[in-house]
């Protein structure tokens, strides 16, 4: 597994004050903007002085990119069922957003300021882009798979169609003051998207 930008390899022995130093930030990210929080507060979070800090990490930023890498797999880690399955299913699309937007609500703040500040910042475009890459590949393949069944009616080329809606998603969640409450919104507009009128014929939950 590759080390990202910034995040300094230490001995197997510092694992555990690295990931001190991590939930330390997660804490502080839920509260105030990476910019109102200082290395002595991480460093005190983790029970190790300033100069040991930077023995792990090189800077904040470095630890943010360091903290949305581990949270890559939670942010896909139920869509499995909906991305590998077939036909507008309702039930497993349902049950892929709502651990994402719980997900959302709980580090809902710091996610929306890693993507606000992606545009300026190349550690976190890139880590906005390969996310962004893992949801659109398997959703334009599950399209793509669809109208060759004859369950989804063609459109948009499915790269295309599948990146709309992963932007969709995410202008959505980040911009909620509650984004479980969007849930059963989010599955309609995806599912028309994918499938215009799909009538009746989803699967009951």
């Amino acid at each position: 597994m590759s080390t990202p930008p910034g995040r300094r390899r230490g001995p197997s022995k510092g694992d555990r004050r690295e990931r001190a130093i991590l939930e330390t930030a997660r804490a502080l990210l839920a509260r105030k903007p990476l910019a109102d929080i200082t290395i002595d507060e991480l460093a005190a979070g983790a029970e190790i002085s300033r100069s040991s800090f930077y023995f792990y990490f090189d800077s904040k930023l470095s630890v943010l990119v360091a903290l949305l890498h581990g949270m890559a797999g939670e942010l896909g880690r139920d869509a499995g069922p909906w991305l590998d399955g077939a036909g507008p299913d309702t039930t497993a699309l349902r049950e892929a957003l709502i651990p994402l937007a719980r997900l959302w609500r709980e580090h809902g703040r710091m996610l929306a300021g890693a993507l606000a500040a992606a545009p300026g910042c190349p550690p976190l475009a890139q880590w906005r882009e390969r996310l962004r890459a893992a949801h659109v590949d398997r959703l334009a393949a599950r399209i793509t798979r669809d109208r060759a069944a004859g369950l989804a009616p063609d459109g948009p080329e499915p790269r295309v169609l599948a990146g709309l809606i992963d932007d969709l998603r995410t202008a959505a969640l980040a911009g909620s003051a509650d984004p479980e409450a969007l849930v059963d919104d989010l599955v309609t507009v995806e599912l028309r998207m994918i499938y215009g009128d799909f009538g009746d014929h989803h699967p009951a939950g």
